[in-house]
């Protein structure tokens, strides 16, 4: 399989960031329902959005069968902050200068293009505005009733990745993101195994361009580079315990008899960082009663909070782990 070398430069390196980004996560999950069952590990949410009628609009469906390989830059921006908002993002797709457009569509599709694309040429504006208010519909179908617990999950391994570049370094931390992912200190050169499609250069080099790091949900098992201008470089990849997004937890019958039920549930949860409201979500219970548990567990020793962002999450202490091992 191809693989691309990036050159990362000091620049690079201390312009090293995580962001969130919900249109790239609406997209993965067209890719996860365009080949029905490939996303296995998803496929309680497949089951019941597989038929949606996004599916049945000729240019969406098109582009959805890009995403089995490359999809087009402009319709998945490099997000401009760590918490961009899908609505920003769908603003910027609607704003793509025409070049921009004309230029990502040939590097996906190559020449001719698909007939189905032609009137995003002829057209682009109107086309823009069509294609983002369905996508802004079906968001609003199949992942809104979701999204805070998906946040939740790509907020902790957002922390999680931070804290592992703070205290094992950047080489350590970029290994253990993905198996096709490497990076050789002494060169500065992070190697990715390419398994859809083949890079137009071998060899890139940043040159102080940044690199973003995009935790997804629909990305798993994948891994997803994007390094051609004007996009700032992007490594989207599959986001820690991925496989617990649709499970639900059962409560620990030694940890309820000792904390109590809810208390118990809560700290088995955490296994995985969440914020207040991703717990709620997952419980049932109200955020009010959530917090007054978190405090207690805090107090106890058994958690204790983290900041990321506007976003505080809550994770085991060593003790916490302790106690649940």
């Amino acid at each position: 399989m191809p693989v691309l070398a990036l050159s990362l430069d000091t620049a690079d390196l201390s312009r090293l960031r995580w962001a969130l980004s919900p249109a790239w996560e609406l997209l993965a999950s067209l890719r996860a329902l365009a080949p029905p069952g490939a996303s296995t590990v998803h496929m309680p949410w497949l089951s019941a959005h597989r038929d949606d009628p996004l599916l049945d609009q000729p240019l969406v469906r098109e582009l959805a069968t890009a995403t089995a390989g490359r999809i087009p830059g402009f319709l998945a921006p490099t997000p401009a902050s760590p918490l961009t908002e899908l609505d920003e993002e769908l603003a910027h797709v609607r704003a793509t200068p025409v070049e921009v457009l004309r230029e990502d569509l040939a590097a996906v599709f190559g020449d001719p293009l698909p007939t189905t694309l032609h009137p995003l040429l002829r057209a682009p504006r109107r086309e823009l505005d069509t294609l983002t208010d369905h996508l802004h519909r079906y968001w609003q179908r199949t992942l809104a009733p979701h999204w805070p617990r998906i946040r939740a999950l790509l907020e902790s391994d957002i922390h999680h990745r931070a804290r592992a570049l703070t205290e094992r370094g950047p080489a350590a931390m970029l290994a253990d993101i993905h198996p096709d992912l490497t990076y050789d200190r002494t060169t500065a050169i992070l190697r990715t195994t390419l398994r859809h499609g083949v890079p137009d250069r071998a060899h890139r080099r940043l040159e102080g361009r940044g690199l973003v790091l995009v935790p997804s949900a629909f990305a798993w098992p994948g891994l997803y580079v994007k390094t051609v201008e004007p996009w700032t470089p992007v490594i989207r990849y599959p986001v820690r315990g991925v496989g617990t997004l649709w499970e639900a937890a059962d409560t620990p019958t030694d940890l309820a008899a000792a904390l109590g039920t809810t208390r118990a549930r809560l700290l088995d949860l955490l296994e995985t960082p969440a914020t207040t409201l991703e717990l709620a979500h997952r419980t049932g219970l109200a955020p009010g009663g959530v917090s007054a548990h978190l405090h207690r567990l805090t107090r106890a020793g058994l958690i204790a909070p983290h900041r990321t962002g506007r976003t505080v999450l809550y994770a085991r202490t060593t003790r916490g782990e302790a106690l649940c091992n």
